[in-house]
């Protein structure tokens, strides 16, 4: 197993990853479970599949050595801090933008509903964002950005690093969909199109936000949990998701034109390298 992660580290943590949070969500399928905002069942111990993988992975390839790696950037604030907030935090702004939107057409969720989450039941906002940025952002974050991302975009570049880990992201997902209420209702052209598309544009998103603190998963993980209160809760169905998603895809789309310049860059390095 070592010598095998050692030579393909990425499929290793990819298999770990898919396989420790499938083989959490599959029963849950097939016993045709659904889980909903403020119910009882939950689907967060999944969610926990890319961080677990992303540990033991590390510990295969590299010992301890590359387990303290994985945990400095759980922990790292970069410099400067005023940076690191601005791109951390950044889903407020998302999150200001679609209030005000709802607001012009009478649409105001309540505000308690904007914390209520599918698999956790009604908490205090305390206690919501705590287990929020354990599992969907630690959880989700150590995994993708913390190990794959780096190791993508050495590979197939700043741009097309963070496309492919966004169609890896979303394969991670096909067995909550029927398991997800806000998923199981979507129609197959919203989730290829809409779900797909959004994914792939939260990945570039994620990647600007960790390569701009210096590879920390700690902010990566603070904008996981913060998004998904402005696109992904009981008060954010409707207008609020709808203006914070597209909040993100016109961020992507500016992120994509200047790391198309990026990535010409580094593929004239790669071939000089080369020759």
């Amino acid at each position: 197993m070592r010598r095998f992660a050692r030579q393909r580290p990425l499929l290793t943590f990819v298999l770990f990853a898919y396989g420790i949070s499938w083989a959490y969500w599959i029963p849950l399928w097939l016993r045709g479970v659904v889980v909903t905002p403020g119910g009882a069942t939950t689907h967060f111990p999944g969610l926990l599949g890319p961080m677990i993988a992303a540990f033991v992975t590390s510990a295969l390839v590299a010992g301890d050595d590359g387990v303290r790696a994985l945990w400095h950037k759980l922990l790292h604030v970069s410099r400067p801090a005023p940076q690191f907030w601005l791109y951390a935090l950044s889903p407020l702004a998302f999150l200001a933008v679609a209030l005000i939107v709802a607001k012009q057409a009478n649409r105001v969720p309540p505000l308690g509903d904007l914390y209520v989450f599918s698999g956790l039941p009604r908490l205090p906002l305390s206690v919501v964002l705590i287990l929020v940025l354990l599992f969907n952002g630690y959880g989700e974050e150590t995994g993708w950005r913390g190990f794959a991302l780096p190791r993508l975009q050495e590979r197939y570049g700043p741009l097309w690093g963070p496309i492919v880990l966004g169609l890896i992201w979303a394969g991670w997902h096909v067995p909550s969909f029927p398991v997800i209420e806000g998923y199981a209702s979507m129609s197959w052209p919203v989730v290829i199109f809409g779900f797909g598309v959004g994914i792939i544009c939260g990945s570039i998103v994620l990647a600007e936000v960790v390569d701009r603190t210096g590879g920390s998963v700690l902010a990566a993980s603070i904008w996981h949990l913060l998004y998904n209160m402005s696109a992904a809760t009981l008060g954010s169905r409707g207008v609020v998701g709808s203006i914070s998603t597209v909040c993100v895809e016109v961020w992507a789309m500016i992120i994509v034109g200047q790391r198309w310049r990026a990535h010409q860059a580094w593929r004239a390095a790669r071939r000089a390298t080369v020759a």
